[in-house]
């Protein structure tokens, strides 16, 4: 019995041993898998071509996406899936749960027999009358509707697909109509991407001259160029290195295109969107459209303190955008924000020597009317005056003040109390670049 009791700590301590080799033995094989895990996520998202176009895309990228995005990538997939001949990689990014049985045999019928290929010059575009419907347009004039929702945390996904009938593309295929048979379009040249490339890029660089090349004069004005430099250098913005531009729409004489941007302080996301035309397929493309609504928010949140009154680009009631600066309180100097501001003014005006610019100047209510009618003509003039020091002719530019009599937004609340965000906005001057 003695000789058994001794054993007892002996076989206890191989015990300990043996499971603490095994729990070891675990972990290894844990981060062995966490790491070939985090390479291949690593490895996928840098698959990306330099004009950012998707090639490939996981769950989490479709998440986060615009309605946009996540259609451009549903289309993506759904080349790749015709090229194969093989409907699978289709099946596997959407979700089997997104299809009865029948459809996923429906898919796979259409993509063997080249019912998958889509309409090169208009593969996606929104479901007129449907919020949140869009169209895979295929080559054969038949369509892929998918409905999308938002979740309770913001996000977009799929909630319904409806794919046409696979015997009547397929028949669409096969039969000859005449001596011909249906073939799909003809692939849209690059052109209008390069256009948009080359814009981006000068007004990456604060070149709204050159900028200026790329654009439709009569339908985006030279104030959204100048307002858009402003935006880019105070709001510290940089063109994504991936993922840049998404294609809206491509046809052959029109485009649309999103913008994506980093903040290169926060890191933060923003975009707008770009539409350009041309007359017809000899013509150049121009820039006819520079939406900047939701930049501007982002702006004004990450700059102005969520105060979107307070933006450089201000909609002029005759129709296009004015360049708008600010002043403190019963102050007519200008600040070095406001001078940073109208020096890309001036290198615009400076190619431009017969066009004419008129400035306005405007106050609060605060004070009485010949004050402020002298105040705003001061606040004009040191306008006018930096644009001058700047190589600008005086000749060139008109001057008016128009003291308390145009606010921009109610100087006082509809109870009567004082508005600061209202007077703030009014302080100000306007430039109005008549090109």
């Amino acid at each position: 019995m003695e000789e058994t009791s001794s054993k007892k700590p002996l076989i206890y301590f191989s015990g300990v041993i043996l499971a603490a080799a095994l729990f070891a033995l675990f972990l290894i094989k844990k981060c062995s898998v966490d790491e070939a895990n985090y390479d291949a996520s690593s490895e996928q998202s840098e698959n990306l071509d330099s004009i950012g176009e998707l090639k490939n895309i996981g769950e989490s990228n479709v998440d986060e996406a615009t309605p946009e995005e996540l259609i451009g990538q549903i289309r993506e997939v759904l080349l790749s899936a015709d090229s194969e001949k093989n409907a699978q990689p289709l099946i596997d990014y959407i979700g089997k749960n997104h299809f009865s049985q029948s459809q996923l045999q429906q898919l796979k019928r259409l993509a063997g027999s080249s019912g998958l290929k889509l309409d090169s010059s208009s593969p996606y575009s929104r479901v007129e009358g449907h919020a949140n419907r869009w169209s895979l347009n295929l080559a054969d004039k038949s369509k892929i509707l998918i409905d999308l929702e938002k979740t309770a945390t913001g996000k977009w996904q799929i909630k319904k697909i409806t794919l046409p009938k696979a015997d009547e593309i397929i028949a669409k295929l096969t039969t000859p109509q005449g001596n011909k048979s249906i073939t799909p379009p003809a692939a849209v040249d690059q052109s209008a991407l390069i256009t948009i490339r080359k814009f981006l890029n000068a007004i990456s660089k604060l070149d709204a001259v050159t900028a200026g090349n790329y654009i439709d004069g009569s339908q985006v004005s030279y104030a959204t160029l100048a307002g858009l430099c402003i935006i880019f250098e105070e709001g510290d913005y940089s063109l994504l290195k991936d993922k840049t531009l998404r294609k809206m729409f491509l046809k052959d004489t029109s485009s649309g295109w999103l913008v994506r941007l980093r903040s290169t302080s926060t890191g933060e996301l923003a975009m707008f969107s770009i539409t350009s035309k041309r007359g017809n397929i000899d013509l150049p493309w121009k820039i006819t459209e520079i939406n900047l609504d939701n930049l501007l928010s982002n702006y004004a949140q990450r700059s102005l303190g969520g105060d979107i009154y307070y933006s450089p680009l201000i909609k002029n009631p005759k129709g296009g955008d004015t360049l708008a600066i600010y002043f403190d309180l019963d102050a007519k100097n200008l600040t070095n924000r406001t001078k940073r501001q109208l020096t890309i003014v001036a290198k615009i005006l400076k190619v431009s020597l017969d066009k004419k610019l008129t400035i306005s100047g405007h106050t609060d209510s605060l004070g009485s009317d010949p004050y402020n009618l002298s105040l705003s003509r001061a606040r004009a003039e040191k306008v006018m005056q930096f644009l001058a020091e700047n190589g600008i002719n005086k000749e060139q530019m008109e001057i008016v003040g128009y003291g308390k009599s145009k606010p921009r937004l109610p100087n006082t609340t509809a109870a009567g109390d004082d508005s600061p965000a209202g007077r703030r906005a009014n302080r100000r001057a306007e430039i109005l670049l008549d090109f």
